[in-house]
């Protein structure tokens, strides 16, 4: 039987091509990369081989029939690998090639060594072919069996790993994988039963090898545009699987300092070239290691095995001391490292980027030579937080933060006359996670508008369940963050909340930080827009912000609450300002409120000093809502009692 064997050609020549590419470019560490460069090399084989078969069967007799056999098991052998490498391709893809038990591999090799052997042993069997007398090539008794066993296994299992597995792949590469997958099977199915006199196996490979290259292997989804080298996508890529099969990871960062500043000074597109020249050198002059640019002129450095990170960092902090760029346009970087080296335990992407975020931001505030190392204790104190992180956005899933309420005395009127909301969370694996734990954290990663909201919905609810009025207290005080007062959408929410719940405004004194002070302007709009609704504004936390009191005295607060760390710092002799600051702000007339007290003493002088309300655990913790109101009750009547005495 003549084939004809012009696509076969083809199919060469295009796997010749993509071989050559692959050689040329960088490989990431992948295992499916090195699967990839394996693939195309058995591809080659295979269609090399049958080429050779089909032009030694134009002329069988010219050759040994030991001589067929050899080309013709040397072609199916390389064949069947290449299916399997296809599967082992497919499977590395997910990243969860090694949860696969050591059992699982055999039986999913199992199909594979049959076939392999099959074909080996054919010319005593004649199983999968066999060649006649006169040199002539037919297919075995078991041809069709093996082929549809062989197949159909190592099609649909890694299909099916794959599927399992789509939401650890990237989004596209479920897709690219049935299709690839299917412009295999298409060659298989046209060469065996449609065109049998034609090759088409290899051309259809060859197509499906162009789209694992283009849309799935392609380096340029891992390279960074302006700087030309690796991504911090392919960092997190490369993490991950060093993660999944427990690989050392041994990394650096080298971080520009004042890159937003340098990059508004030189402009974005200058400096974008003097990063592209950086990169090419320290690839070029760096051996042993893998470059990637992060982002905001921060490098990363991956070290394989046995390199020596010191030295590397020496000589990059050397060559830093000199300018980089062109002769008209020299540039100057002072730069600051971390490293996070093998012997450190890492459990996760998120944990091994926070601590070396963490790692550059002790590092530029020590402003020192030396790298800074990141222990396992920070890397605990990281995971820790990530904990709190994932209990928190559970939480607000769940509806399930909670309010507590601290009551406020005053010092007038010698009862409590308001008290504040704040947000509480207990999580069931965490247990009780604390304010100055979780609320960091979600004005870090911008949960805390939800947060907000949920607890301002809490506090309009229990202002409608309860009278206000016989409980004695003209409002409650909630904080809003510095999140929340940036947002176009704070004043209509607010309102949309009370009107739903028919609340009277007056009855809610919004807290801000001084840290909410950033953008004076558009602060004191927002607060003059809910003034006018009829609620008030109590600055909060006074002396931990660096406000400008000039600024301050220009925003629409009623009243100033001392925090307690100036408090404290005053009845511990450490500090004496205390009593300035009362008489400043009441001077210009603003209410103060003194929170942090805790014994009779500090609740005498601070009411001697001037302060209008008292806030901390003399009075009372903050309580459920219950609690709160049996508390509010009893305060009151004690304090009849007493009069009732006198």
């Amino acid at each position: 039987m003549i084939w004809n064997v012009y696509f076969e050609i083809a199919a060469l020549l295009i796997s010749v091509v993509l071989m050559l590419s692959d050689l040329w470019k960088k490989h990431l560490p992948f295992r499916s990369w090195n699967y990839f460069s394996w693939l195309i090399s058995l591809q080659i084989v295979s269609c090399f081989m049958n080429i050779v078969a089909c032009g030694m069967a134009k002329n069988p007799s010219s050759y040994s029939i030991t001589a067929h056999y050899i080309v013709n098991i040397a072609y199916y052998v390389s064949y069947i690998m290449q299916i399997w490498s296809f599967a082992i391709f497919t499977i590395a893809m997910t990243g969860k090639s090694k949860s696969i038990k050591r059992s699982t591999w055999f039986i999913f090799a199992f199909p594979y060594l049959l076939s392999f052997l099959s074909v080996v042993l054919t010319p005593y069997t004649h199983m999968f072919f066999y060649i006649d007398e006169t040199g002539l090539y037919h297919r075995g008794w078991g041809y069709y069996n093996t082929w549809l066993v062989f197949l159909a296994f190592y099609i649909l299992l890694p299909l099916s790993y794959a599927w399992y597995y789509k939401v650890h792949m990237a989004p596209n590469r479920m897709v690219y994988t049935i299709g690839f997958w299917s412009l295999s099977l298409t060659g298989m199915i046209l060469q065996g039963f449609v065109f049998t006199d034609v090759l088409l196996e290899g051309i259809f490979n060859a197509a499906a090898i162009i789209i694992i290259y283009l849309d799935i292997q392609n380096p340029s989804q891992f390279t960074d545009a302006d700087i030309g080298i690796y991504n911090q996508w392919a960092l997190g890529e490369v993490i991950d699987e060093k993660l999944e099969y427990g690989d050392p990871i041994d990394i650096s960062v080298i971080g520009i300092e004042n890159f937003p500043v340098l990059e508004s000074i030189y402009g974005r597109r200058k400096l974008m070239r003097v990063l592209h020249d950086i990169g090419d050198e320290i690839t070029e002059q760096v051996k042993g290691v893998n470059l990637f640019y992060m982002h905001r002129g921060r490098f990363a450095l991956l070290f394989n095995k046995n390199i020596n990170h010191k030295e590397i960092e020496q000589a990059i902090r050397r060559r830093f001391e000199m300018p980089w760029g062109e002769e008209d346009g020299k540039v100057t970087f002072k730069i600051h490292i971390t490293h996070l080296g093998e012997d450190v335990p890492k459990m996760s992407i998120r944990e091994i980027f926070d601590s070396l975020e963490e790692g550059l931001r002790i590092a530029e505030m020590k402003d020192n030579e030396v790298t800074e190392n990141i222990s396992a204790a920070r890397i605990e104190e990281i995971r820790a937080g990530i904990k709190v992180e994932r209990a928190v956005s559970k939480a607000i899933r769940e509806r399930r933060i909670k309010v507590a309420f601290q009551p406020i005395y005053s010092t007038k009127k010698e009862r409590i006359i308001s008290i504040e909301a704040l947000a509480r969370l207990e999580d069931e694996e965490l247990g009780i996670i604390e304010p100055d734990q979780f609320i960091p954290i979600a004005e870090k990663n911008g949960t805390i508008g939800f947060i907000g909201s949920q607890v301002f919905e809490q506090v309009c609810s229990f202002i409608r369940e309860r009278d206000m009025e016989d409980l004695g207290v003209r409002f409650i005080e909630i904080n809003l963050s510095p999140i929340q007062c940036k947002s176009g959408e704070l004043v209509s929410d607010l309102f949309n909340l009370m009107d739903r719940y028919e609340i009277d405004p007056k009855q809610i004194n919004f807290e801000i930080t001084e840290s909410a002070m950033t953008d004076g302007k558009i602060l004191k709009e927002m607060m003059n827009k809910i003034i006018e609704r009829g609620s008030t504004f109590s600055l909060d936390d006074y002396g931990t912000g660096y406000s400008n009191l000039v600024e301050l005295l220009e925003l629409p607060f009623r009243i100033v609450k001392i925090d307690k760390s100036l408090v404290w710092s005053y009845f511990n002799g450490t500090s004496d300002v205390l009593p300035d600051i009362v008489k400043t702000f009441s001077s210009r007339g603003y209410e103060i409120v003194a929170e942090g007290v805790e014994t009779h003493n500090m609740a005498e002088k601070l009411r001697d000093m001037g302060c209008d309300y008292l806030q901390g655990f003399y009075f009372s913790k903050a309580l459920p809502a219950d609690q709160l109101v049996s508390y509010v009750y009893n305060n009151r009547r004690l304090r009849i009692m007493e009069e009732m005495r006198l």
